[in-house]
């Protein structure tokens, strides 16, 4: 008499791999939720003293606006630096811890072969568990990325939104770059089947994919450029400045060395400008283009993260015994 083994239905292996993945899970709540707590508190602390010092309702374009701005930096701006570093590195931290364990962890404790014979195969349970984990991580990546972009509203006066640092804490693309360190942690523990290594490669791929993201992220779309008869040190308009070059009264073009070796402080060159017959020209990205950027890189981090998921799967499939 033979008996058949049934597959337990998807909704069950989500359930099973929820269960076995509940430590990491709940730690990854309670440290971001611990840490949006901290960004709350904190953000209401420099957002008052927006209020207080006049730079969050000045012109940026003034030179009053620019001093006010200066004021408010040192004295309530001192801590961001830091906060902003451990709140940059903790979205691929949490997907590297995440993905590398998921399964490395169960090749080093020799637990995988009975996983893979509770009916539903290994490719189910492999697919299960990086389901419930992106899933989980994407969500709250992307609410912690709302707590980020409150709290460093202020920097955006002096660096705009595009700011690379800043531009990588909007939820989209820290959704996607949590993703690809989840991806590649979860492939290189299904390949090496070592924990360590896998948490250390993720790391190394959150680390990286900004750099390479920026080198890319200009060509997007076409920048554009037009005159301006203002210059200052805060961002105008939240537009994200390439670069910039100058004409004479003339119309003969200078770079930027060259205009600046024209001599004199900051205020002679800002009045060069404003009434000297000089020109400052700017090759720049609109501000309108910021949500476009974000969700044109959280696209095709997504797709790499699919991507690596989908390798993984495959080679626990074909390659892991």
């Amino acid at each position: 008499m033979s008996s058949t083994t049934l597959a337990p239905p998807r909704s069950a292996v989500l359930r099973a791999a929820g269960l076995r993945h509940r430590p990491a899970l709940l730690t990854l709540l309670a440290v971001m939720g611990a840490i949006s707590l901290v960004l709350l508190v904190h953000g209401w602390y420099l957002h008052n003293g927006l209020d207080r010092t006049g730079a969050g309702s000045c012109d940026p374009a003034s030179a009053a606006c620019v001093e006010k701005f200066k004021r408010y930096l040192h004295q309530y701006a001192d801590s961001m630096p830091m906060l902003g570093s451990v709140s940059y590195v903790l979205g691929g931290v949490f997907g590297a811890f995440l993905g590398g364990p998921l399964l490395a962890r169960e090749f080093e404790h020799g637990t995988v072969r009975f996983a893979w014979t509770q009916g539903a195969g290994r490719t189910r349970w492999t697919a299960g568990g990086l389901v419930l984990g992106g899933a989980v991580l994407a969500v709250v990546a992307a609410l912690f990325g709302l707590v980020l972009r409150w709290w460093s509203a202020p920097l955006e006066l002096m660096g705009g939104q595009f700011h690379p640092d800043l531009f990588v804490q909007a939820s989209p693309v820290l959704v996607g770059r949590v993703l690809v360190a989840f991806g590649v942690a979860a492939l290189a523990g299904a390949v090496l089947r070592r924990t360590v290594l896998a948490v250390g490669l993720g790391l190394a791929a959150s680390v990286a994919l900004p750099f390479l993201s920026e080198a890319v992220r200009s060509h997007y779309m076409t920048p554009l450029d037009e005159p301006v008869r203002a210059m200052t040190s805060l961002a105008v308009d939240d537009r994200w400045v390439l670069s910039v070059w100058y004409t004479d009264p003339a119309g003969n073009r200078m770079s930027e060395s060259a205009f600046y070796d024209l001599g004199g402080d900051y205020a002679h060159l800002q009045s060069l400008v404003h009434d000297g017959g000089y020109t400052m020209h700017e090759v720049y990205q609109p501000a309108d283009r910021f949500w476009p950027f974000q969700w044109i890189e959280f696209g095709w981090t997504t797709l790499l993260a699919v991507a690596l998921c989908v390798a993984a799967v495959w080679w626990v499939r074909r390659r892991a015994a």
